[in-house]
């Protein structure tokens, strides 16, 4: 994995380039006397350290609820950039970092290496039309079935593995019958548009980009193709030693998603100029997402751990990984969890 370092330059996290933007995997009250997880910045002020990517975390980040929320507990905030899941969290994992967002299938690799992560809430993943099996326009690959012994560029460890997997499946094929080429996402752009490879698994949004600035043909989108969704992660300890900070935390996640499901254009203009994307292409990139959170409940943690098997069925993680390990107990999820998130 990426060295969690190499991410947490907070001096620039205003100035979000934009290959930082399409290299994304895609997107607390009352306090004990001692924040196990959380930096002592003085004798009278702690610090919280929440990891972010894009889109709702970042108009999160740009709108400083959370620091509102907390400044009255005497609590700082400090946030870490970073470009995907997994570097996410392997910087929780070392404790770089509190907590943060990732979909479905970075903390199953995490927990594969052996990671204490915990799974705190779930969020939606990418709608249908968000991530797709694209090929050029011209490319004689007609179908999924034309994809045997193709190069098929696409980001290992992120939820576009579980959604190639089963794509596959359906005309009959396994991940072994084509030539998996594992790129990040702008690597793996560069490489399509330069046909240095056959196929790629694109999502938003690098595919919505594509879309509308080049020829290509989409194979098959995600319609069909139920994935569990992300998660809000912490590590255990943070989690069980500040229930009501992270109570906190998480409802200003909340809130934030919702005025964004009910505020596209305010949000986009609040992104796009530290994107560097077009205000317009911003907005129509948040109608594809969808921000919420419900809580982890044995269907989700059943969900999970179908991705899981899965994984360790076509040997893409070394080992069985019990996802069950990495929730918590349900008096303790009560501690956590916002009412208006558990109630769904």
């Amino acid at each position: 994995m990426s060295n969690p370092h190499l991410y947490n330059n907070l001096g620039n996290h205003s100035k979000m380039s934009r290959r930082d933007f399409f290299n994304a995997c895609y997107g607390l009250m009352g306090l004990s006397t001692a924040l196990v997880s959380c930096n002592t910045k003085n004798s009278n002020t702690r610090l919280v350290r929440l990891g972010y990517q894009n889109s709702g975390d970042l108009i999160a980040h740009e709108k400083k609820v959370i620091e509102k929320r907390l400044a009255p507990l005497g609590v700082d905030v400090q946030w870490s950039l970073f470009v995907s899941g997994p570097p996410l969290l392997e910087a929780l994992d070392t404790g770089s970092i509190d907590l943060g967002p990732t979909g479905e299938t970075p903390p199953i690799f995490a927990q594969a290496s052996g990671s204490k992560l915990v799974y705190l809430v779930n969020i939606p993943g990418l709608t249908a039309e968000a991530k797709a099996i694209i090929v050029p326009k011209d490319s004689s690959i007609r179908t999924l079935t034309d994809l045997k012994g193709k190069k098929v560029a696409f980001a290992r460890g992120t939820a576009l593995t579980y959604f190639l997997v089963k794509a596959l499946e359906e005309v009959g094929l396994k991940l072994s019958d084509i030539k998996p080429v594992n790129l990040t996402t702008i690597d793996g752009r560069s490489a399509f548009l330069n046909k240095t490879v056959d196929a790629f698994v694109a999502s938003d949004p690098s595919l919505l980009q594509l879309q509308r600035e080049t020829s290509i043909r989409v194979l098959r989108d995600g319609k069909g193709i139920e994935t569990p969704g992300g998660y809000y992660l912490a590590s255990r300890e943070f989690a069980t030693n500040n229930p009501d900070l992270l109570k906190a935390i998480l409802e200003e996640y909340y809130k934030v998603g919702q005025w964004t499901n009910n505020n596209r254009r305010e949000a986009a203009a609040i992104i796009a100029p530290k994107t560097k994307v077009d205000p317009s292409m911003m907005e129509l990139l948040l109608t594809r997402r969808n921000f919420d959170m419900k809580p982890i409940t044995e269907q989700v943690i059943s969900a999970q751990q179908q991705v899981a098997d899965l994984l360790y069925q076509l040997k893409i993680i070394p080992k069985q990984v019990d996802v069950r390990l990495g929730t918590l107990s349900p008096t303790e999820y009560a501690a956590i969890t916002p009412n208006i998130i558990s109630s769904k």
